[in-house]
């Protein structure tokens, strides 16, 4: 023991380094009430808070701000630091007893810290303190990032003057000062020491900059290649690491090179107690390992709890889009979801997601109405409207054309162009879904003098949608000429999967709406495709108007129409509505069940259909909590229930599950909030569900927590588990 104590008093106590992280005691003093306060704390307020709370790109996020998540963080705040005052006071002694030349055992370092309540209370302040100026320069930096950055220098400047304070820590864990004697005597401490080639850096501030300079570089470093990452079911795992480990490493060197820097002043043991035993080399760098094995505990949690949902919030992938129109419609493909947007008679763009991403836009050829459906193959089946130049400026046509789209085509396709593109190349990407394109039908016009066959306004003149529930897909397309009222209907049943051949059935109908969207126009196949029911739906405003009517056809030409009743209670919310309609989806029983919503009315109205030619149905009202319009959007999984996408009245998107087949009993759960955004909100809204029963959403708003520009007006959301992880 002489010989050690002679060779301390010489060279110093080992490197900070060493007595951080040579034995494991420090790290597993530090590291356990951390991880044991993270979990039970994170758990309870993840109960408490589940309603507030979703799973987004595998992360847990609050769905807005509010006080209650508020609340949430802050008591998490104050735990960890409670853990941490702690821990960090049970490390020291551990680290204190190493550079005196003495072990200590993990339970006898915590008996010590409990003998320590001031100690504890000290660190608990100042990591306080600490992390509110953190935090208001982080804001300042986001709202006045020139502000922000100027008292991000002002902060660093004042923490390289007061870096010699941190000698004052050992001392007052070891209660040989009391805190102002403690803390003037590190601000004093002076260059000429005991063993002063011992420490290389020369004094404890440098020694702090250096240190804190270069933990922060790695992490930085490591962070930044976190975030190449895709998301994943790593996400929570890695997310959690980068959260606790550096921090807590840091904290553990900087308490070494505290204690070090003390011990080198001070010709004598730090603590009063000393120990006539030698230990074991401090050079085998075990306590790292099996620090970072101990913080990581609560990174496996995370991903377990991610994946698992016990609480059962929403839980979904979402991509930051530019926006979607009042006219959209989502569906799934092979790798991932197609989302097409119509702002009638203006734009018209598809868009391929996968998970958490979407490639570029792709601007259709026409801007009259499209429609989307997904493929048995994976791929997509498209119809959409196209005008064709007549003979003169009065003349013309509207052609309706159908695409097959397979998943190789669609892959390519949806990938940006690069600067060395092609012309040809450049047109065959924006001139709407790839693949061969086969007419359907067609029907002439003419145009009164200073508009044609191109004029934006056209596209009130025509609506389309198609279903590929059944054996082989059905289409569904309307269309009149300019100055009528007398419009085609007709259905397209087809031959096969990729509707390469297809029998038309037609009917002359009544119909002359002055604007068109996703849902104007809707049809759902039986199973055997042996028929076809279809909602169309009117603006209302004349006598000879029909608002809803419910439709069936089969191949062979039979016909039945029946209205159904659309007087929806309430007043009038807005008189500029284009975002009305129906859908129509085949329930359970094979029977048709249609979700309307009225013109200017936000109620909506869901019929369930008795019969297949829905002669009678029973109804069931749902009222909106929101003066927020948008087209209805309805889908039926595979338990036969209807799911409703719909916007509260805190303009969150929200899910209502029905409890059964006539949706009397229900269940509404937020997905996502609306965030304030440049581009304002566009009153679009679809709902779809794949192969497995998870929902995909496209909403024209901004989700609270995007990280995206302020203009993007759009997300799209692909859940991860039935009906959004709900019930």
């Amino acid at each position: 023991m002489h010989d050690s104590v002679t060779a301390r008093k010489m060279y110093g106590p080992p490197r900070a380094i060493a007595l951080a992280f040579g034995r494991p005691e420090p790290t597993i003093a530090y590291a356990t009430p951390l991880v044991i306060v993270w979990i039970v704390i994170a758990t309870i307020l993840m109960t408490v808070l589940s309603g507030e709370l979703a799973i987004v790109n595998n992360e847990v996020a609050p769905l807005r701000a509010g006080p209650g998540v508020a609340v949430g963080v802050a008591i998490l705040a104050v735990a960890v630091a409670v853990a941490h005052g702690f821990g960090i006071t049970a490390a020291t002694l551990a680290i204190i007893a190493a550079s005196d030349g003495w072990p200590m055992t993990v339970r006898e370092a915590w008996r010590g810290a409990l003998r320590r309540p001031g100690s504890v209370t000290f660190a608990v302040v100042v990591l306080l303190v600490l992390a509110a100026i953190v935090l208001i320069v982080t804001s300042l930096a986001a709202i006045l990032p020139v502000v922000g950055i100027a008292a991000g220098i002002v902060l660093l400047v004042v923490g390289i003057i007061l870096a010699p304070l941190l000698l004052a820590w050992p001392l007052v864990v070891t209660r040989r000062k009391s805190l102002p004697a403690a803390l003037a005597w590190g601000w004093r401490s002076p260059r000429t020491f005991l063993g002063q080639m011992a420490e290389p850096l020369g004094n404890p501030r440098l020694a702090v900059v250096v240190t804190i300079v270069l933990t922060g570089v790695v992490t930085l470093v490591v962070t930044w290649l976190a975030g190449l990452l895709p998301a994943g079911w790593w996400t929570p795992f890695v997310g959690v690491v980068l959260a606790l480990v550096p921090s807590s490493l840091v904290q553990l060197l900087l308490a070494a090179v505290a204690v070090r820097g003390a011990a080198l002043r001070i010709d004598e043991p730090l603590l009063a107690t000393a120990k006539d035993a030698e230990v074991a080399p401090l050079e085998r760098r075990r306590g790292a390992l099996i620090g970072v094995a101990v913080l990581a505990v609560p990174a496996v949690v995370a991903a377990l709890l991610v994946a698992v949902n016990p609480w059962q919030i929403p839980a979904y992938a979402a991509a930051d889009v530019h926006r979607v129109w009042n006219s959209s419609q989502i569906v799934p493909w092979q790798d991932g979801t197609i989302v097409l947007s119509r702002l009638g008679g203006e734009d018209s763009f598809a868009r391929v997601c996968t998970g958490g991403e979407c490639g570029p836009e792709h601007e259709m050829l026409s801007i009259l109405p499209t429609a989307i459906a997904p493929a048995a193959d994976g791929g997509v089946l498209s119809a959409s409207w196209y005008p064709i130049e007549g003979a003169d400026e009065q003349s013309g046509s509207f052609e309706l054309r159908v695409t097959h789209s397979s998943p190789e085509s669609l892959a390519t396709w949806s990938g940006s162009l690069g600067e060395d593109a092609s012309d040809a190349e450049k047109f065959d990407a924006w001139s709407g879904f790839p693949g061969d394109e086969r007419v359907l039908g067609g029907i002439d016009s003419s145009f009164r003098s200073a508009t044609s066959v191109f004029n934006r306004g056209n596209q009130s003149l025509m609506a389309v949608a198609i279903d590929s529930s059944g054996d082989a897909p059905v289409i569904a397309s309307i269309v009149r000429p300019s100055e009528s009222r007398t419009a085609t209907l007709a259905l397209d049943f087809c031959a096969d999967a990729d509707c390469t051949a297809s029998e038309r059935t037609t009917q002359e109908v009544q119909w002359a709406s002055w604007s068109t969207n996703s849902t104007t126009l809707d049809v759902a196949s039986t199973g055997d495709g042996g028929s076809a029911v279809v909602t169309l739906t009117d603006r209302g405003e004349d006598e000879e108007d029909v608002p809803l009517r419910v439709i069936s056809a089969t191949p062979g030409g039979d016909w039945t129409t029946e209205e159904l009743d659309a007087e929806v209670p309430g007043d009038a919310v807005t008189d500029l509505d284009q975002t009305h309609g129906a859908q129509v989806a085949i329930g359970a029983d094979g029977l048709p069940v249609v979700l309307f919503r009225a013109v200017d009315r936000s109620t909506l109205r869901l019929f369930s259909c008795a019969d297949a030619s829905c002669s009678t149905a029973s109804i069931t009202d749902i009222p909106a909590e929101t003066d927020l319009l948008h087209t209805p959007a309805l889908a039926i999984d595979s338990s036969g229930r209807p799911l409703i996408a719909t916007i509260d009245g805190a303009v969150n998107v929200a899910l209502l599950s029905c409890a059964d087949a006539a949706c009397e009993s229900r269940t509404s759960a937020p997905v996502l909030a609306a965030a304030p955004t440049d581009g304002g909100f566009s009153h679009g809204l679809a709902l779809a569900v794949d192969d497995e029963d998870r929902p995909l959403i496209a909403v024209g708003l901004r989700r609270a927590g995007s990280e995206a520009k302020a203009t993007s007006s759009g997300t799209v959301v692909a859940c991860t588990a039935p009906r959004c992880g709900g019930e």
